[in-house]
């Protein structure tokens, strides 16, 4: 935690120092380095609580600032940083000990990914790699890949592929009466290997589509070792079991149509299957509407279903004979749907300036959630774009 803590403020540091420095330090007409700071929040109430074996509260607030910055370097290559931090409260993991209001009950998490890109075919195509890491109470992650990319001569097509290894590591942690009753788990160690391409097409001057195909990769301990999962004619629960192997591959569709000189539709579609027995659906649609040449609204709504994993049973109603059982309502059949705004100021001119630096826009999103197991929960965020010259 220490480490991603340390990063964000030696970011802000370098962000700070750099926008007071030696104007004569950047050549005329050099692109600048951008920043973008977003801070969010969100919200949850529910009553299927997985750590609580399907029943119980699901409340939890979660927030945290994220610093992304962007630094163009020789020859068209740059180097990029994202840096956060979440600090949450959940009723419902602090049921882990059944101690209301134990350590448990609040937690922060840290995330830091680097990346780094150059340019090649005059422009038309580029290559980069990626560094990560995130820690929080019960795992510790590292994640490295890379991406490469090419357009069209004409600049109408693009392909994008992009590859990334996630190793973590698991503290298991179980539920405070099955402590000392032995070992559930056989492995600490989780690892996802993640490979996507997505096409990108110019239809005609008013539209605009692309595909992307996507396929996961997920080994080791998948379950978490605090849900508790209650059975038929049993007093002590048991904990979630699940495959150590699972698929996951999803494909979705963008359009976007250009509707008059103020409006835009954005559609989306998003199919995806893995082999835990989940299907799902999720379409979305937005209209970013121009108010003035400095404002747009942009209203959204996206529908979301899915099936149920083979392996999920309601609230005492495993049998227990079964190798692999769960909860946990994440993984239940349900439908969902999510309806909000954005607002987007993005003037000609800066709308603030401070010796080199700029802010550029300001950006507000809201959004509340419903699910049909009786999930609920509301978002918003803050995001500020500066450059700094």
């Amino acid at each position: 935690m220490r480490l991603q803590l340390m990063a964000v403020f030696l970011l802000a540091g370098f962000w700070g120092a750099y926008a007071q420095g030696d104007p004569t330090s950047l050549e005329a007409g050099s692109d600048p380095i951008t920043a973008d700071f977003l801070f969010n929040y969100y919200q949850q109430d529910g009553n299927h609580a997985a750590v609580t074996g399907g029943t119980g509260t699901e409340e939890l607030t979660d927030l945290g600032p994220t610093l992304i910055v962007n630094v163009p370097l020789p020859n068209g290559q740059s180097l990029s940083a994202t840096a956060g931090v979440e600090v949450y409260s959940s009723a419902s993991t602090d049921r882990i000990d059944r101690v209301v209001s134990s350590a448990s009950s609040q937690d922060v998490r840290g995330y830091l990914n680097l990346g780094w890109t150059k340019p090649y075919a005059g422009g038309r195509g580029s290559y980069g790699l990626l560094l990560g890491g995130a820690t929080e109470f019960d795992y510790h992650s590292f994640s490295f890949g890379g991406s490469w990319a090419l357009a069209s001569e004409n600049g109408n097509s693009e392909l994008n592929l992009h590859g990334v290894a996630f190793f973590d590591r698991i503290t298991v942690i179980y539920p405070s009466e099955l402590r000392g009753r032995g070992d559930f788990v056989n492995d600490n160690q989780r690892r996802t290997f993640n490979l996507s391409a997505t096409f990108a097409q110019v239809i005609n001057t008013r539209m605009q589509a692309s595909l992307s195909v996507e396929a996961v990769l997920q080994q080791g301990l998948l379950s978490t070792t605090f849900h508790r999962v209650y059975f038929q004619n049993t007093f002590l629960p048991g904990v979630e079991q699940l495959p150590d192997k699972r698929l996951k591959i999803p494909a979705a569709i963008r359009l976007n149509t250009y509707l008059s000189e103020r409006a835009v539709l954005r559609l989306y579609y998003r199919y995806y299957y893995d082999d835990f027995g989940i299907t799902s659906s999720t379409a979305n649609v937005e209209i970013p509407f121009r108010l003035t040449q400095s404002l747009t609204v942009s209203p959204f709504y996206r529908y979301y279903k899915q099936t149920a994993a083979d392996y999920f049973k309601p609230y005492n109603m495993h049998t227990g004979d079964e190798t692999f059982y769960t909860s946990d309502y994440d993984l239940s059949a349900f439908d969902s749907n999510k309806y909000g705004f954005g607002i987007k100021y993005y003037p000609l001119s800066p709308i603030a300036r401070l010796e080199r630096l700029s802010l550029k826009s300001l950006e507000f999103r809201i959004s509340s959630y419903d699910r049909s197991d009786g999930l609920s929960s509301y978002a918003g965020s803050v995001g500020l774009s500066f450059a700094i010259y």
